[in-house]
């Protein structure tokens, strides 16, 4: 158990090192600060990395609210590490991983779960594939809520006329909203099949009322919501500002679901 929290620890003071640094970077540009807030992300990605693994060796396939969040930062570092490497856009890392470093503390100091009956629900399988995808869908899309939270912000500072160093930080507005789109377009499909595995699941352990779980309920809603994102995207219908706010909004209602089952008021208590 010291070994563990030592673990955690370490963890937590990488990560607010690696944005300390990432921070230190965007005020003033230093080449230094940004290679060692990318070292120590990786550091923080790789101790995960290793973190799970050995979860999963011990306890597959156990996945309680703790391993949950972890995993949904794991994917945030993993995800903002590669956009990195493609793109180079110091600002979305800083952003996306200021996200995953909130939930990771709030994980390790607030709302850790280990009750056995949680334990004993999932194990299972089908319902850590199901986990597993439903917090990929998550962290893809947390990314695309980023990405069009930074698009209202540039295109309200080119409408105003702000030609600040924060402007010049961002990419171009276009450039965002594709990659808004894109991420939303990687979570739809994720979150799809979790939802379809979670029907599957439930069917075969006999659970009364599962289609007025508010939980199931709320799932179907976020799903709605990007598929009309992505429908009105593909058929050009929505543009800009109105694309933009409809990823906030839809994130909202990702984070409301998500609320909805940490309450105790959905048998959903792990995500």
């Amino acid at each position: 158990m010291f070994a563990e929290r030592w673990v955690y620890d370490l963890i937590i003071y990488l990560y607010a090192l690696g944005l300390l640094f990432a921070f230190a970077d965007l005020l003033h540009k230093n080449r230094r600060a940004n290679r060692l807030a990318l070292s120590l992300f990786i550091a923080v990605w790789m101790i995960q990395t290793v973190f799970i693994a050995f979860r999963l060796f011990e306890l597959f396939p156990l996945m309680t609210s703790f391993d949950s969040l972890f995993f949904y930062s794991w994917a945030i570092v993993a995800l903002t590490l590669l956009i990195n490497w493609l793109y180079h856009m110091d600002l979305v890392v800083f952003s996306a991983n200021l996200v995953g470093f909130a939930v990771l503390a709030i994980n390790f100091f607030v709302a850790r779960d280990t009750s056995r009956h949680l334990s004993r629900l999932l194990l299972s399988e089908l319902v850590f594939v199901h986990v597993t995808m439903a917090f990929l869908a998550y962290a893809a899309f947390s990314l695309s809520a980023v990405f069009a939270i930074l698009y209202l912000i540039g295109d309200h500072l080119l409408k105003q006329k702000k030609w600040n160093r924060l402007l010049r930080l961002l990419p171009s507005l276009e450039h965002l909203q594709r990659l808004s789109y894109g991420f939303s377009l990687i979570g739809m499909p994720l979150l799809l099949s979790a939802i379809i595995l979670g029907v599957i699941w439930a069917y075969q352990t006999n659970i009364n009322g599962f289609w007025y779980d508010p939980k199931i309920i709320g799932s179907l809603i976020v799903l709605s919501l990007y598929a009309i994102q992505l429908y009105q995207r593909a058929k050009q219908r929505w543009h800009g500002r109105r694309l933009a706010w409809w990823s906030a909004v839809s994130f909202l209602a990702m984070l409301l679901n998500y609320w909805i089952s940490v309450t105790g008021i959905s048998f959903h208590r792990w995500m």
